[in-house]
């Protein structure tokens, strides 16, 4: 008899979290989707590969070890590979909007055609913005986790997003396609 394994799914993390604050001990996951679930503190997350083992898990037959994650040591990995915003020639004005904004906490819309320049200082200044809180990177990878953005075996995102929308992308299309949305913004646009 052929024994199917068990298929890694997206939304594994919101659904540990649910868990958790249902009171649950624990959830069989996935082992793909274990280091995703295994940040989720005071839950044990046992990968299991098929039913059968699942089964055999629940009626005390197999030991399967719980995932555990050290989510101190995901959140000092080393970024090297990434250049600085102190990298970032000339751009002035433009440097000098994106210190604002990080300070602040603010998003940045830049509502030009954008040139190689600002590209460069706007995907550079992920440097110059405060590191996630734990609560921010469990909300971050969560988003990320429902829609399937995590990398096999990721378990946390721990760096801000950056998101550079294509130059024609139009309000709609950026608010998700619906006309009513648009007229709403248009209707509070000052003149």
């Amino acid at each position: 008899m052929a024994t199917h394994r068990v298929r890694p799914v997206k939304g594994v993390l919101p659904i540990a979290l649910c868990a958790r604050r249902e009171g649950r001990v624990g959830i069989l996951v996935p082992p793909e989707n274990a280091a995703e679930a295994g940040v989720v503190s005071g839950l044990q997350v046992i990968p299991v590969r098929n039913l059968r083992e699942a089964v055999g898990f629940l009626e005390g037959e197999v030991k399967i070890a719980p995932t555990k994650v050290d989510t101190a040591s995901i959140f000092n990995q080393d970024h090297e590979d990434e250049a600085d915003f102190a990298d970032v020639k000339g751009q002035e004005s433009v440097k000098r909007a994106l210190e604002i904004a990080a300070a602040g906490g603010h998003s940045v819309n830049f509502d030009w055609s954008a040139r190689n320049g600002e590209i460069y200082a706007c995907k550079k200044a992920g440097t110059i913005r405060p590191p996630l809180t734990l609560e921010e990177a469990l909300e971050t990878t969560k988003i990320h986790s429902i829609v399937g953005m995590l990398s096999p075996g990721q378990a946390l995102v721990t760096r801000r997003p950056f998101r550079a929308p294509h130059h024609t992308a139009i309000n709609a299309g950026l608010l998700g396609g619906k006309s009513f949305v648009c007229a709403e913004i248009a209707r509070h646009r000052t003149p």
